[in-house]
């Protein structure tokens, strides 16, 4: 994995974002951005911080998953079967387990989805519990 590619790739991916924030800024609030410094800063922090993220995945998680995958759909894995039998969905039922619990738990631990379910919280005076939310989405989406 090229790592100067990925930081590459990053900062084009995220530059339109900031091209757009400070077009508004400048362009139609025309005004400038108080705490410039800070703010580039914290744009930095996101190229970087996501940039690292991306190679985690790639080095860690993606390849981690890739060979789970073929672990639990391997023969040995599955259940047996008697001679000439074809394999039925049900004897998979390890990869829906699987793919159900990393689809929840992603979802669950989603920064968007997070920061919406404390605003639903916040405007319904605490009679939308955020958590209870976040598991809804996540048990609607897995």
């Amino acid at each position: 994995m090229n790592m100067l590619a990925v930081f590459w790739g990053t900062l084009r991916d995220i530059l339109p974002i900031v091209a757009i924030i400070f077009g508004f800024q400048y362009l139609v609030i025309r005004k400038p951005v108080k705490r410039f410094l800070k703010v580039a800063i914290g744009f930095f922090m996101v190229w970087v911080g996501l940039s690292v993220f991306l190679i985690g995945l790639e080095q860690a998680l993606f390849p981690m998953g890739e060979l789970m995958a073929s672990q639990l759909t391997h023969p040995d894995f599955l259940p047996a079967m008697t001679e000439g039998a074809q394999r039925h969905w049900s004897d998979y039922y390890w990869v829906y387990i699987f793919a159900f619990t990393i689809g929840a738990s992603t979802t669950i631990a989603e920064p968007s989805l997070i920061a919406v379910s404390i605003k639903a919280g916040e405007i319904s005076g605490g009679t939308i519990n955020p958590f209870t939310l976040r598991l809804a989405v996540a048990l609607g989406m897995a």
